[in-house]
């Protein structure tokens, strides 16, 4: 996890868009659980200050719609944390330079996907997450409904340090909302043991499958041990499987309040991989998500 003493803000980019809006509410959640004062912040590119600039009516419209769209988010939060502690600022800069010194005093970063259809999803939530260098959680609402108890959070691992800080991330949000850890390795063991070549053709070397199958597990209980230790009355699954990361985790998304995954792993090849699978589940997964360096 970030050194969280030094961070004490959570920041909430908005848009005027209902995810932004959403994403507001979210951060607003995650501050009154950990104590910490919200930002509510709102950037416009330079460019379209300096074309406005130009013209002091249409200056004067562009401050309504900005102070608009603030005080409407600030009001939606307001409504349900009466007392949680908000500034609103408008800034100009492109959102992801904003969004970025921002994060350099936030403990969190929260930006919605800012589309109906996150499919369709532009630029700006990816590159926050590249640039920032806080954890950044995209917002856009869970398709699981919560019947009863609380949804899971879901957190993808392997070998990494960004993986023992997003169990850290996990262990913690969870713990606030009551949600039971849903601790997950997905690996292609085909690839793993020489076959991803083969087209299904050829030997497996089950011996050798064993053998890492049974590190993989050992590994994945010792890094889940000491979150169990630090948070006795946490329930955790552990799951295992043979799959890809960016389906796997997507797949379990749809069942999920949140899915936590590292923006990087081990490695330039891992960095490579997992830096894909932090992107494909901003773009597809059924639920937020939330990115740790």
């Amino acid at each position: 996890m970030t050194n969280s003493a030094n961070q004490s803000t959570v920041v909430a980019g908005i848009d005027g868009s209902d995810t932004a809006l959403g994403a507001a509410r979210w951060a607003a959640e995650f501050a009154t659980n950990h104590a910490l004062p919200l930002m509510l912040l709102h950037a416009a590119p330079k460019l379209d200050w300096h074309f406005a600039s130009a013209d002091p009516a249409a200056e004067l419209d562009r401050s309504a719609d900005r102070d608009t769209v603030l005080a409407a988010a600030e009001t939606a939060v307001r409504s349900k944390y009466p007392d949680l502690a908000i500034r609103t600022a408008a800034v100009k800069s492109a959102v992801a330079t904003a969004l970025a010194d921002a994060s350099q005093s936030a403990r969190l970063v929260v930006i919605g996907t800012g589309a109906a259809d996150h499919r369709a999803l532009g630029g700006h939530a990816v590159r926050v997450a590249h640039r920032t260098t806080c954890p950044v959680v995209v917002w856009r609402r869970p398709v699981a409904k919560r019947t009863g108890k609380p949804l899971p959070v879901v957190v993808g691992v392997d070998e990494s340090d960004a993986s023992n800080r997003a169990l850290a991330e996990a262990f913690d949000i969870a713990g606030a909302l009551h949600a039971p850890v849903t601790v997950v390795h997905m690996w292609e063991i085909g690839a793993a043991v020489g076959m991803g070549d083969l087209g299904g053709e050829g030997s497996m070397d089950w011996q050798l499958l064993d053998v890492l199958q049974s590190r993989q597990r050992q590994r994945l209980d010792e890094l889940v041990a000491p979150f169990a230790r630090k948070y006795p009355n946490a329930h955790a699954t552990k799951i295992f499987k043979d799959i890809s990361p960016a389906k796997g985790l997507t797949d379990l998304s749809r069942e999920a309040q949140l899915v936590i995954v590292g923006s990087h792993g081990r490695g330039k090849l891992a960095d490579s991989i997992l830096g894909s699978v932090s992107q494909n589940l901003i773009h597809h997964a059924e639920c937020p998500v939330l990115v740790v360096r």
